[in-house]
């Protein structure tokens, strides 16, 4: 098909070079455009009735992706995204006069402009920012519900291993017991916390500018039409989306999607630490949760497995945190009435989700059908270290534990039963004691007085 764009989208493509926008970018600019078509109409009886249905089609193909190989260019641009806007008033103009005057069988009498009827009332600077905050709504959306799978994955496993005891250690030092189900359900606290933060951060993110036109003060847009849009784009999208109070704030200031990159760079943050935390796990330094082999882990090493998944959500989680403070840098960078590097803001938004999404899907999925606890290993590792002595302090004393603590060493015990054998034969501790002290929840839980 001939490209449906025009002038200027081919000067844009000559100093652009060749390129692509983004399919998530096209279907919430087409969408924001249909609301406003579809105001215009309604206000204002803009469009002939053929033309108007043409035009409705026009934009259906676009939301649908059918017309995506007409927008050439790159989110990387200068201009605030005029070239983009400029772009899709051509595509619908352009289809709907070659859709009429195919129809017609001759060229017909009335044509569309892109820039008389599809930019009336409209300026890139309403409608390009009210797209970025709908595109970014959605990837909240399908981030929060990924957030909350992996919570439910994590809650699961904590309910599961509330009996394995291991030991619990800081500054990676053995310290006092834990019970794995306990690891577990630290590592869900950060994740639900992201699932509020993300659920709030959508509030916060709702309100567009659509209307304000150039700098918010809605010049040559009629109150009638600007009211209309909002209405036909929240059936549209089926969006919570709303007109902001201030649009002069609105068209001024991107700080609401810094926000949400920070929401979302929190949230890589998280991954990273849960994902070091099972590095070291499943090393060979501990053994204590196995990371199934993925695939070979060597060229040259037969028998050698890689934490692969662990890896990639930590890179991954490294590049979203990077991408989210990118973010914020070009949210501060505007000026006056406008932020001109909104386009390389919404590259790196599609970025920065992408990256998260897949982050958060390996983690739920994959990662967590590779992990295997051993039992025996965590117990080994627990009753070798200081950490189940130092819960004796208040029954022994700390001077008469480390006294113990050479003679415990040199007997290689293995499992916490010998420890309490061990304990009953050479201390002053009977067995009642011993086997109230050595369950999980004695050892695990506060209480006022074991004895």
């Amino acid at each position: 098909m001939k490209p449906l764009y025009g002038t200027e989208t081919s000067k844009a493509l000559s100093y652009l070079g060749p390129g692509q926008t983004p399919r998530p970018m096209i279907e919430a600019l087409a969408q924001v455009k249909l609301a406003a078509i579809l105001a215009q109409q309604e206000t204002c009886s803009l469009y002939p009735a053929e033309l108007f249905e043409l035009l409705q089609e026009a934009a259906a193909k676009v939301i649908s992706g059918e017309l995506n190989e007409h927008f050439p260019l790159d989110l990387a641009q200068g201009g605030a995204g005029t070239s983009l806007h400029m772009n899709i008033c051509e595509v619908l103009a352009s289809y709907v006069n070659r859709a009429a005057e195919c129809r017609a069988g001759q060229s017909p009498q009335e044509r569309l402009d892109p820039l008389e009827h599809l930019a009336r009332f409209q300026s890139t600077n309403d409608i390009f920012p009210t797209s970025v905050i709908l595109m970014s709504y959605r990837f909240l959306e399908r981030i929060e519900q990924q957030v909350i799978h992996l919570q439910e994955q994590l809650v699961k496993r904590e309910q599961l291993y509330e009996q394995w005891l291991m030991c619990g250690r800081t500054e990676m030092q053995d310290a006092l017991p834990i019970t794995l189900g306990q690891v577990f359900g630290a590592w869900a606290g950060p994740i639900e916390r992201d699932r509020w933060r993300l659920h709030k951060l959508k509030e916060r993110l709702r309100t567009i500018p659509l209307g304000g036109t150039a700098l918010g003060t809605g010049f040559s847009a009629p109150r009638a039409y600007v009211f209309a849009a909002e209405r036909h784009l929240q059936r549209i999208t089926g969006l919570p989306l709303c007109r902001s109070q201030n649009l002069c704030d609105q068209v001024a200031h991107v700080d609401n999607l810094a926000e949400c990159a920070r929401g979302m760079g929190l949230c890589a943050d998280n991954l990273y630490k849960i994902a070091s935390d099972l590095i070291l796990y499943s090393s060979s330094f501990c053994r204590e949760i196995r990371h199934h082999e993925v695939a070979y882990g060597s060229t040259i090493m037969p028998d050698k497995a890689n934490p692969i998944l662990l890896e990639l959500i930590r890179g991954l989680a490294m590049e979203c945190s990077s991408t989210a403070d990118l973010i914020g840098l070009y949210a501060r960078s505007g000026q006056l009435q406008l932020n001109a590097n909104l386009p390389f803001l919404a590259e790196q938004m599609i970025r920065l989700a992408s990256r998260l999404e897949k982050a958060l899907t390996t983690a739920s999925g994959p990662l967590m059908e590779a992990l295997v606890p051993d039992r025996e290993r965590l117990e080994a590792n627990l009753t070798s270290s200081p950490a189940l002595i130092n819960t004796l302090r208040a029954a022994l004393g700390y001077h008469g534990l480390k006294k113990l603590l050479p003679q415990i060493k040199a007997a290689r015990i293995s499992t916490v039963q010998e420890l309490a054998d061990w304990l009953e034969a050479h201390t002053e501790l009977d067995r009642a004691f011993l086997d109230n002290w050595s369950s999980p929840v004695t050892l695990t839980t506060m209480k006022k007085d074991f004895r």
